[in-house]
């Protein structure tokens, strides 16, 4: 059986998240991969695990910055709902 991913043990990525009312971003590698019902969960060099969802290829800085643009719309849009 063969399985694509997005994404490959080695790649080096970007991980965007958000903490706290803030988008973080940091660049790591994926040393691990995992399967199970709810998808393909990727592991990093650090030990944290990620979805597809929060990972950008290293080289893609457009789609980086597209992603840390949406993160802090998605961040304000939800603070303009709590006032």
């Amino acid at each position: 059986m063969k399985i694509e991913t997005k994404y490959n043990i080695g790649d080096k990525v970007w991980v965007v998240y958000e903490n706290q009312g803030e988008a973080c971003v940091y660049d790591t590698t994926i040393s691990e991969m995992g399967f199970d019902k709810d998808g393909i969960t990727y592991y990093t060099e650090e030990g944290n695990d990620y979805t597809e969802d929060f990972l950008i290829a290293y080289n893609e800085k457009d789609e980086l910055l597209d992603k840390i643009v949406k993160t802090m719309e998605a961040i304000h849009e939800r603070e303009k709902g709590e006032k």
